[in-house]
């Protein structure tokens, strides 16, 4: 049997026939030697193979230069985006040879048929057996399709766009044609454009640069809405603005926007409620989620009298995604129950209720990664992403994957004709940086996104996204998450090497840690559970009543505060370490606490900030107006907090009165993540880097 000429490894797609490799980020020409040596790999995927087996093979005796083997290997790993020192791909064996570590899918060619000219004779005397097979072979196919389930396929990448600036939110126009998306070279710096994928020529569509966000064509192709976040200098140059004070929806007349940029149209004014989404109904109608103190609902708004009404917003389910099928003129809305389980509810266009179903999950799917959803072209099923991964999702709640899986896949847009689907794919590469707090750097950053830059410098650098750093109590180590590993885990930094504490399952995710005031033990949340993770490497695990997002703080020595997503709001729980009895508390809508003997304070997704009196009873929370919740950090009775509009790392008290600017940060690494003694942990953005994809899909059975 001779092996297919094309075959996939680890996401990339390796033709032989072209001398080709494509990838995410698009294809590359590689000489024939380098992939011979890669199809012989492949062909012994997970085993070695020697040095002299490859060069009987590959090179058969002939002449070669000095090294031409390590050359080949050192030029596939540059190709395959792998590692010498952690390879992923290709592994060496000292004085042995090489191994492929990765599975390999084949992909087999399509037989070419021959010509064949019968005697009409013959022909007459056969045509009733000719019939008996066609229909044998037509109840075949019957019963193999509706008896075998579908294998979803990804059968090409094709990369549309690969710049130094930042892609986000892409959909395709009605016909097809154009494809629109937003870029974002600064904060505050983005612009709508769109392509001609035909011609691929670029346009620029917006005249006023801002800071927007979910960009998407009307459905009869005439107009581009997106949102727009205000308060917003044009002169910021942090990755993403911290605070907000309105949304609100904006249009861009398509067929003048190509002719030279438009100034945007208001469609929705300013709100102080975060909009997401919005989708443009026929008769100047509109539809979008809308977040206040964590909870999300569905809200529908009439432009010509300026009236919104909600819906679809029960108590039950906290809405994370949506969209709506002018086909079916029905919604399709998925969010979490209250036992964390994702539940899609179909709806018709008042808001009620045609189907729900619980999603039935994959063992690979961690419980509370959220699916980004899209309708296909007929409505009757969805495109899901969830967590880098493509799937497809039936309006009943059964998902099934496309392979082979891509990783890093952010959101997806179906091609209104075709089997293409239009993607943004990507990563962010964030490190950990351990400043002085009172010495001024004036080293020069540039100030665009896809760049890798180094504000300060990082300890335990790698390429992995690194974060949630804190210092130990009462001595020298810092723990923080890094996924170098390949999944989140705890790791320790001592001074001059990091070493990783903690071991999970496959595929754990955690979002912050904190030590215990005794510095002792590190609590995280990972795929939905509490662990508590001792210095030795010895884990604790804690099964809370609901599945848990992360750990929100440790209040003195013997309570933990944890948050979850239920009830329609991110809820508040704390674990009381003596009774191992967790206990709800009254506040909704908590990302991260902080905490003295007598209050506890606590930010919304927005940043703000506010206080409450402990223990929590009926009281109204105060709000701290001068302290951004997403870059805060509390040390020694004060509050360390970057300002978004100084851009000054500043110092309050407890009342959250200013007591000193203390001094600028610089962009990319304002996110202040602990503070101890004269010194300051940074998380930082090394490189962002988002680009549009065309997948290619298939359904084979």
């Amino acid at each position: 049997m001779t092996l297919p000429l094309r075959f996939i490894i680890d996401g990339y797609l390796i033709d032989m026939s072209r001398s080709e490799v494509t990838g995410k980020a698009g294809s590359i020409k590689v000489e024939p030697k380098v992939l011979q040596v890669l199809l012989l790999l492949a062909q012994n995927a997970q085993q070695v193979v020697s040095h002299q087996q490859i060069m009987e093979q590959v090179w058969q005796g002939s002449e070669v230069v000095p090294n031409a083997l390590q050359r080949c290997i050192a030029r596939l790993r540059k190709v395959l985006d792998d590692d010498a020192k952690s390879p992923r791909i290709i592994a060496t064996h000292p004085k042995i040879g090489y191994r492929l570590m990765v599975d390999v899918q084949w992909q087999q060619e399509q037989p070419k048929q021959r010509a064949v000219i019968n005697n009409p004779r013959e022909l007459k005397g056969r045509w009733k057996w000719l019939a008996l097979v066609v229909l044998i072979m037509t109840l075949g196919l019957f019963f193999a399709v509706f008896t075998t389930s579908l294998e979803l396929k990804i059968k090409s990448i094709k990369t549309i766009t690969h710049t130094d600036s930042f892609e986000s939110e892409v959909s395709y126009s009605p016909n097809g044609q154009y494809i629109v998306f937003n870029r974002q070279t600064q904060s505050c710096y983005s612009h709508i454009w769109a392509k001609n994928l035909k011609t691929g020529i670029e346009s620029r569509l917006s005249e006023q640069a801002g800071f927007y966000r979910d960009t998407r064509f009307t459905f009869d192709g005439r107009s581009i809405i997106f949102t727009q976040q205000k308060n917003c200098d044009q002169k910021a140059r942090e990755f993403e603005p911290q605070s907000a004070n309105c949304w609100q929806i904006n249009s861009l007349d398509f067929a003048a926007s190509l002719s030279s940029p438009q100034p945007a149209a208001v469609r929705y004014q300013c709100q102080n409620q975060s909009i997401s989404r919005p989708i443009a109904l026929p008769n100047h109608q509109y539809a979008f989620l809308q977040t206040e103190h964590g909870n999300s609902g569905l809200i529908h708004y009439n432009a010509l009298n300026q009236q919104s009404d909600i819906l679809f917003a029960p108590s039950a389910l906290s809405i994370y995604s949506y969209d709506y099928s002018p086909v079916q003129s029905q919604y399709a809305v998925i969010g979490f129950n209250p036992d964390s389980e994702h539940v899609l509810s179909i709806l018709n266009e008042q808001g009620r209720v045609l189907q729900q179903h619980i999603v039935t999950l994959q063992k690979t799917i961690l419980p509370l990664a959220q699916f980004e959803i899209r309708y296909s072209n007929e409505g009757d099923a969805l495109l899901a992403v969830n967590d880098g991964t493509l799937y497809h999702l039936n309006l009943n709640g059964e998902l099934s994957e496309y392979k082979p899986l891509l990783q890093n896949i952010i959101s997806v847009d179906k091609h209104p004709k075709n089997a293409q689907v239009i993607a943004i794919t990507g990563y962010k590469d964030t490190d950990i940086a351990n400043v002085p707090i009172y010495t001024e750097h004036n080293t020069p950053i540039q100030s665009g996104i896809n760049q890798s830059v180094q504000p300060y410098k990082s300890f335990a650098r790698t390429k992995s996204a690194e974060k949630s750093a804190k210092f130990q109590p009462f001595s020298d180590l810092i723990a923080f998450i890094s996924e170098r590993s390949g999944n989140d885990e705890v790791w320790l930094w001592d001074g001059a090497q990091a070493t990783q504490l903690s071991d999970f399952a496959n595929n754990s995710r955690i979002e912050q840690l904190t030590w215990s005031p005794d510095g002792k033990q590190i609590a995280v949340v990972s795929n939905g559970l509490l662990k508590l993770i001792d210095l030795d490497g010895n884990t604790q695990s804690f099964n809370a009543p609901v599945l848990l997002e992360k750990v929100a703080g440790w209040h003195q020595n013997s309570s933990l505060l944890v948050t979850a997503t239920a009830a329609n709001a991110r809820a508040l729980w704390a674990l009381d370490l003596k009774t191992l009895q967790f206990t709800p508390l009254p506040i909704e809508g908590v990302i991260n606490t902080w905490s003295t003997s007598h209050t506890l304070y606590f930010s919304h997704l927005n940043g703000k900030v506010f206080r409450v009196s402990l223990p929590i009873d009926s009281q109204a929370p105060e709000h701290m107006s001068a302290l951004n919740g997403k870059s805060l950090v509390l040390s020694q009775n004060k509050f360390y907090s970057y300002d978004p509009t100084s851009r000054y790392l500043s110092m309050y008290n407890l009342e959250g009165e200013l007591i000193k600017q203390i001094r600028p940060l610089k962009p990319f690494a304002w996110k202040l993540s602990d503070v101890k003694g004269q010194h300051m942990l940074l998380e930082q953005v090394i490189e962002v880097n988002q680009d549009i994809i065309e997948l290619e899909l298939s359904y084979d059975h």
